[in-house]
């Protein structure tokens, strides 16, 4: 006499939710511990209720997961190879090497920036003062003692302190109607890592090519 077959589950109707849970969080780009967790649950759960649905939904939800993170890992590789490609910001001397963009904290004097009107967030695009830019850094100065916020006088001392340090850089006080002369403070930057003021000549029309450096 043949030995009795298996009785398939039955199915209770309802689609399992570990299943649901894990393709809702992968649609939405959530990928992590939780949606992989739910997938593998939901997957043998709906195997062992004979839950068809809930095992497609699994099966789905673990693959898009694993596109996300494979995605992820192309942009985080591609990030790298650009970087390795790019080289290092700066050459021996500490000039910028071609146009890139650093981190507002990481100026120096005598970068140049492309467009200052147009940067926003905490980097900013940079080139070698030779290409057209609009602004340059000409001094980084330590804050005044106290606070990071300068208002009032405070403020005019750190302005009146970058205008003498563009005489000295520039050899001589280039036109008012030309440059305009900022002092960047931290609270500008709504930082609280940097504790520098960068001064910087904008180019108040157009931009400009070569350096105000003599």
């Amino acid at each position: 006499m043949p030995a009795p077959q298996p009785v398939a589950p039955v199915w209770n109707g309802k689609t399992n939710g570990f299943s649901i849970a894990s393709l809702s969080l992968a649609l939405f780009g959530c990928v992590g511990v939780l949606s992989v967790v739910f997938g593998v649950i939901g997957l043998r759960q709906s195997r062992r209720n004979g839950d068809r649905r809930g095992r497609i939904y699994a099966i789905l939800g673990l693959s898009i997961t694993g596109l996300w993170a494979l995605a992820i890992a192309v942009a985080i590789g591609v990030a790298v190879a650009k970087d390795i490609a790019d080289g290092p910001d700066r050459d021996a001397a500490g000039a910028i090497r071609g146009e890139r963009s650093i981190r507002v904290t990481d100026l120096r004097a005598g970068d140049c920036v492309k467009d200052l009107e147009s940067q926003s967030g905490s980097r900013v695009d940079v080139l070698p003062c030779a290409s057209a830019h609009s602004s340059e850094v000409f001094a980084v100065l330590p804050l005044p003692e106290g606070s990071p916020l300068l208002t009032g006088e405070a403020r005019q001392q750190v302005e009146s302190s970058c205008e003498a340090k563009l005489t000295a850089y520039a050899g001589t006080k280039p036109g008012q109607d030309a440059y305009l002369v900022l002092a960047v403070t931290p609270d500008d930057l709504d930082s609280t890592e940097f504790q520098n003021v960068l001064c910087i000549a904008h180019h108040r029309t157009s931009t400009t090519t070569g350096s105000l450096r003599r």
